[in-house]
């Protein structure tokens, strides 16, 4: 996937996030709710570059929800 396609997906998953840590309380299951749409998103990068990009994006998206791995 492109990168504007890796951004739009990461966006959502951003806007999402939220309602993921609402619906999971549990870190548990919020990590596997949570990893599984990153996982997609992050399998969807074709280049070194785009990982990256998607890596630190989540990292960054996480942090200002306050969450911590």
């Amino acid at each position: 996937m492109d990168r504007q396609e890796l951004d739009a997906r990461l966006d959502a998953l951003e806007r999402k996030l939220p309602l993921l840590l609402d619906e999971y309380p549990d870190e548990e299951d919020f990590w596997a709710a949570f990893a599984e749409e990153a996982d997609e998103i992050g399998d969807g990068a074709v280049t070194p570059e785009d990982s990256t990009h998607v890596e630190v994006r989540i990292e960054t998206m996480l942090a200002a929800a306050g969450v911590e791995r």
